[in-house]
């Protein structure tokens, strides 16, 4: 694989846009491996990089016009900067990665649900003495591992719709969980959004396999009858009954992403009883319903990373007893009518609102009677203060905020351990 993508990129010049922990991923591989290459850097922020040509600034996409391959990274925004030429150029760490492996690789996407269903995969094939290693999305870039590829090695790639945008092939095993409406702001329109989801098994072939969920309302049942690859129906092909899984993960929707993970394994030569023996020793995830501690007789949950609507309902549903949520973040203009009707319904009594999305709160909750008490705070502080005061003994306070936290925090993971800091900090007063 390293050689096939030395070859492609032998004799081009390149542009590595964006210089996160893929773009210094990219970087390192070509001054390693294209001594003499043509190469520069470009992204938005201030870019000081010894002996390496860069561009940043406000019009650093314009950078774009003048190589002949853009190696992408996630968090560059593109939308309608780039004509359809341009785009034509670009490529990504993940697409590289996929397109000349050949190694067998389990990739899984989906709005929510993606991070645990990767990492249980990992675990299963781990813990059942198979050769794995797990990538993407989930922090280690995949440009990282290739030298510790064996041939037999499964790669489990986790791959969000900011890396599947541009990629040109399709992993073996294509987990798609889910589409829901989500990172709007990434994309000119949401049909942008699904179609990125949905490259995950757009390249597929006839060996290959689909692994699909909660998707028809962005995929029609003719648009994945029409492909190729053996398709993997998540709630009616796989058959593992409920009462044989034994697992700590909390609501229906874990059930279901065991089921996928399980589907994938099994593929891969894992026997159920291996599957099932793995799935018990699971621990789940840092800030995934994570159970943040019990304090003057209230329950807390860390759920920082629903950042879908979708997902909150699920954690909802998951704990049965929640008497507070805390709501709020970036607000990208989601529409949360069904969030909001779904609260309605249920006995929560304290919804607590963070910044920037309490108008569009506010609103749709007045809209119509509701027994919830609204309370609008300036930020996590006063939201776990507020709790501890409102919260009825014996129930629960979650944090599932159906929303980013870049208006606040650097990214979902330092907003839930600021939660779970507070919950202790005042849970001893």
């Amino acid at each position: 694989m390293k050689q096939d993508i030395i070859d492609f990129l032998k004799d081009k010049s390149i542009l590595i846009l964006g210089y996160g922990r893929e773009g210094k991923s990219a970087l390192e591989f070509v001054q390693q491996n294209l001594p003499g290459a043509n190469y520069a850097v470009a992204a938005q922020e201030e870019l000081l990089i010894d002996n390496v040509h860069t561009y940043w600034g406000d019009d650093y996409l314009d950078a774009c016009k003048e190589y002949d391959v853009i190696i992408k990274s996630p968090g560059v925004v593109i939308k309608d900067y780039l004509d359809d030429e341009q785009k034509a150029k670009i490529t990504s760490l993940t697409d590289l990665f996929v397109r000349f492996s050949k190694n067998p690789i389990i990739g899984i996407t989906g709005t929510k649900g993606k991070s645990t269903t990767s990492s249980l995969i990992y675990h299963i094939l781990h813990n059942s003495n198979r050769d794995a290693i797990l990538v993407g999305n989930i922090g280690r870039p995949c440009f990282e591992v290739i030298d510790d590829l064996d041939k037999d090695t499964i790669v489990v790639f986790e791959m969000s719709s900011h890396q599947l945008e541009f990629i040109q092939a399709s992993p073996h095993i294509a987990i798609l969980l889910n589409i829901y409406e989500e990172h709007f702001d990434h994309y000119t329109t949401p049909e942008g959004y699904f179609n990125a989801k949905k490259n995950i098994f757009r390249h597929q072939g006839p060996d290959d396999i689909l692994i699909y969920g909660d998707i028809f309302q962005h995929a029609s049942h003719e648009e994945i009858d029409e492909l190729p690859m053996r398709k993997i129906n998540i709630y009616h092909d796989i058959k593992i009954p409920r009462k044989d899984i034994k697992t700590t993960l909390m609501g229906e929707h874990n059930y279901y992403d065991i089921l996928a993970a399980a589907a994938a394994c099994e593929a891969c030569g894992v026997t159920e009883d291996e599957i099932l023996k793995a799935v018990e020793t699971f621990r789940g995830l840092p800030h995934r319903l994570e159970y943040a501690g019990t304090h003057k007789n209230i329950k807390f949950y860390n759920d920082s990373i629903a950042t879908a609507q979708e997902a909150v309902i699920s954690a909802i549903k998951a704990i049965g007893d929640v008497d507070t949520i805390i709501l709020g973040g970036m607000d990208r203009g989601l529409d949360y009518h069904t969030l909001v009707e779904f609260i309605r319904g249920t006995s929560i009594r304290n919804v607590i609102l963070l910044p920037n999305t309490t108008e569009s709160f506010e609103r749709i909750f007045n809209e119509a009677p509701h027994a919830q008490v609204l309370m609008p705070v300036e930020n996590m502080e006063i939201a776990v203060k507020t709790a501890y005061q409102v919260t009825a003994e014996g129930h629960t306070c979650l944090l599932s905020p159906a929303a980013a936290s870049y208006n606040s925090y650097k990214n979902f993971e330092e907003r839930g351990n600021d939660f779970c800091r507070l919950v202790q900090q005042y849970g001893s007063i």
